[in-house]
């Protein structure tokens, strides 16, 4: 049995399939996605969909989750007016971040299947720690708290989830300090939520970012109209190994 993780995949779900095929992801093995699976891109809800679904996948919930869940009613029912969201993050999911995207095949399922995704996303964590190989590992979208880590989403209060999900070392708007990860060593924090090539600039090439003992695997799947397709797509990680599969959408184009 091996351990995986990957982050924002932003609606991409042929590479998220072409990735677990490349690295040999069976029954056997356990999937982590760390939010931000919604948005930009196409098939977000079937990422959702498939997660859900399979037992030995779970998902952490993102920033994109967040503004869904917080945009969406909560009854299942669906307008078709994007600006008559009821939630507090409507406006800024559907027009801010992509969640256009996300909300036209949403509201396209029947509505004891949008309760169903609702009521799962809401029983899920923001963070996570695992053990692999005796190396502990904080999985979360991007930042955390040590009293809500392995806590569902639906027994957090909109503040402190907001800043889970949110605030990261890697962007001065949101910026919070590395060395607040730091403190918690020996464990090693495994984030998204910023491209690689945004966390450092002068990264061009498709693989993690690392920070001290941060790593970051966003690869940049937000970004799928860029022109710098050569270095923007998924980063798959084998926490047993460390080892990264990768896919951008250059080679991704390449794949009948």
């Amino acid at each position: 049995m091996s351990t995986y993780v990957i982050s924002d995949l932003h609606g991409q779900y042929k590479i998220l399939a072409e990735l677990l095929k490349k690295a040999g992801f069976s029954g056997e093995d356990q999937l982590y996605i760390l939010g931000d699976a919604i948005d930009r891109g196409p098939d977000g809800i079937k990422i959702l969909q498939y997660v859900m679904n399979e037992p030995n996948m779970d998902m952490l919930l993102g920033n994109h989750e967040f503004m869904m869940l917080n945009g969406v009613a909560m009854d299942g029912s669906a307008t078709n007016d994007y600006e008559k969201l009821p939630g507090i993050d409507g406006e800024l999911w559907v027009f801010g971040n992509g969640g256009n995207k996300t909300y036209y095949k949403y509201k396209l399922l029947k509505k004891d299947e949008r309760l169903k995704l609702l009521n799962w996303l809401q029983t899920r964590c923001l963070s996570k720690l695992v053990e692999v190989n005796g190396r502990q590992f904080l999985l979360t979208h991007s930042f955390f708290k040590e009293d809500k880590i392995d806590v569902p989403y639906n027994e957090i209060d909109y503040k402190t989830a907001k800043r889970i999900v949110w605030d990261t070392p890697f962007r001065m708007d949101l910026y919070v300090e590395p060395e607040l990860y730091a403190e918690y060593k020996p464990w090693t924090f495994i984030v998204g939520h910023v491209p690689v090539s945004r966390a450092d600039p002068e990264h061009k090439v498709l693989s993690s970012y690392k920070l001290d003992n941060i790593i970051d695997i966003d690869g940049g799947c937000a970004w799928h109209d860029s022109h710098d397709k050569s270095y923007k797509g998924g980063i798959l990680l084998r926490l047993d190994d460390m080892k990264e599969f990768t896919i951008s959408f250059e080679e991704l184009d390449k794949i009948k």
